[in-house]
């Protein structure tokens, strides 16, 4: 591990101020009114229609949940296996989610003579609801935990503690709503 990592664990955790907090709070509530308007008695059988293809509104749930899951890809590869694994586990994730989405298409083309409906919408559903999920879980922990930066940094965190070191924040680009931008304005205005 290099002397900037090293030291970068040794560092007390700053941690989120009260503005922080609520904006996670209305993120909370986002991720869990998404999550209600696409769960309900049906379970997946609503995506099969073909009409959810045309909903510019579940096209930009899918590509937010998608982007999700490569940033949470990537945060998780930094704390388990080091900077340098991070691309190469973001690479592996956009790989295996075209092979699955390729092969639920091909399956409901050859099954159900179509590419779009079982298996494809239901594994685009699963895949909105486990997304939607984890932002609500990992949304409530950083509000508990304070923890600064995106709300995904709040698994390599939890990793970091079960390890004894402390982890660094998800800034950036990998902060899709701009949690940190709200973070740093708060700790400025703390100074």
């Amino acid at each position: 591990m290099d002397q900037a990592r090293e030291a970068e664990h040794r560092e007390p955790a700053r941690r989120t101020g009260p503005i922080g907090r609520t904006a996670r709070l209305v993120l909370a509530g986002a991720y869990a009114g998404a999550f209600l308007s696409i769960v309900d008695r049906r379970g997946s059988a609503h995506f099969r229609n073909p009409h959810i293809l045309s909903e510019p509104l579940a096209w930009f749930l899918h590509l937010l949940m998608f982007a999700t899951l490569i940033l949470l890809v990537g945060a998780l590869a930094s704390e388990l296996s080091g900077s340098a694994a991070k691309r190469r586990w973001q690479v592996a994730a956009v790989i295996v989610a075209v092979v699955a989405v390729v092969a639920a298409g091909l399956i409901g083309t050859i099954e159900q003579g179509s590419f779009w409906g079982f298996p494809l919408a239901d594994l685009v559903w699963w895949f909105d609801v486990l997304m939607l999920t984890e932002g609500f879980v990992a949304t409530v922990l950083a509000v508990a935990l304070g923890t600064p930066g995106c709300e995904i940094g709040v698994w390599p965190e939890l990793l970091a503690r079960a390890r004894g070191r402390t982890a660094g924040s998800e800034q950036g680009l990998a902060c899709i709503v701009g949690l940190h931008l709200i973070d740093a304005w708060e700790a400025r205005r703390r100074t």
